[in-house]
């Protein structure tokens, strides 16, 4: 059982949650608020320790592609997770792009994940602040057990293995199934080396999985009319084993939804966020104009975007 502390307000207006008796995987919950910051259309960095497994991680984001003045341009949402996976301290506020709080610690670019999900419209509300910090907490619960489950299969395999399934009312729309497939399980399974991947087993034995590489979106959507009317189900777009594109829909619980989509995301997504630092962009090799905020070379003399000189 997850217990939570009651946030406070540091000096420097942040506010930190605690969250202990959690048992989550650090790195897995780092990756998944990323992924919920492109969903929101985020620029973003990270750092984090040297130490295996890492206690601390930084997040950077700031909005992509509007409009912003100079001073603007270098403000950020900044995020910090630290701690153990049952004692997991959060702290959200606001700061400089392209600086870390920790200068020992290298600041990357975070690159686009390759595939598109809808899970920030189930966040909706008034404020960003509460969607993120009601999001983090859902991911928390939704990882519970994460970090044990890493630790006790490291023998099996390296970097170990974490499998998660979740009940389908019915499955429908796989190439070779005709009409629905009532029950079976939808699992989850997140393996390092380039095995992640989904399988759904039906009542009567039958399999489908899916590699995670052949994921390109994953939809939240609602049936209209017939049976199980306005349910909210899963839908993949992705290449069944012959290689043909596909698109079939997965009916989780919906108390359950959120938890489901996430993952599909991570196993989808991770090799292109923190488990590929050799395809990042170190940021200590940029800067910002001053006018306008564009990042440019550290050798540049003038900015490419608004020509303004550079000191």
């Amino acid at each position: 059982m997850i217990n939570t502390l009651v946030p406070k307000k540091n000096p420097d207006m942040a506010k930190t949650q605690t969250f202990s008796g959690t048992d989550v995987d650090l790195e897995r919950l780092a990756t998944r608020i990323e992924t919920y910051l492109q969903e929101n259309k985020f620029e973003m960095a990270f750092s984090k320790d040297s130490s295996e497994p890492a206690s601390w991680f930084f997040i950077q984001a700031r909005k992509a592609g509007a409009l912003r003045t100079a001073a603007g341009a270098r403000r950020s949402t900044d995020i910090t997770i630290r701690g153990s996976p049952d004692n997991i301290e959060v702290t959200v506020g606001t700061g400089e792009w392209g600086k870390n709080i920790i200068t020992s610690a290298p600041l990357f670019i975070v690159p686009i994940i390759g595939i598109s999900a809808t899970l920030a419209k189930l966040y909706v509300a008034k404020r960003f602040e509460d969607n993120l910090w009601r999001y983090i907490a859902d991911q928390i619960k939704f990882l519970g057990g994460s970090a044990s489950a890493t630790q006790t299969t490291a023998a099996e395999a390296p970097g170990g293995v974490d499998s998660r399934a979740y009940p389908c009312d019915y499955v429908e729309g796989y190439a070779g199934w005709k009409g629905q497939v009532e029950g079976g399980n939808l699992t989850i399974i997140r393996e390092k080396g380039g095995k992640n991947r989904l399988v759904f087993k039906g009542p009567d034995g039958r399999q489908i999985v899916i590699p995670a590489q052949e994921i390109r979106e994953a939809t939240i959507v609602s049936r209209r009319k017939g049976l199980h009317e306005d349910d909210l189900m899963i839908q993949l777009s992705c290449k069944d084993e012959s290689g043909r594109s596909v698109k079939p829909i997965f009916n989780v619980h919906d108390d359950t939804i959120r938890g489901v989509l996430a993952g599909i995301n991570e196993i989808a997504g991770e090799d292109k966020v923190l488990r590929s630092l050799e395809q990042v962009h170190v940021t200590t090799e940029v800067k910002y104009c001053k006018a306008c905020g564009n990042s440019i070379s550290k050798e540049a003399r003038f900015c490419s975007s608004c020509g303004q000189k550079q000191e």
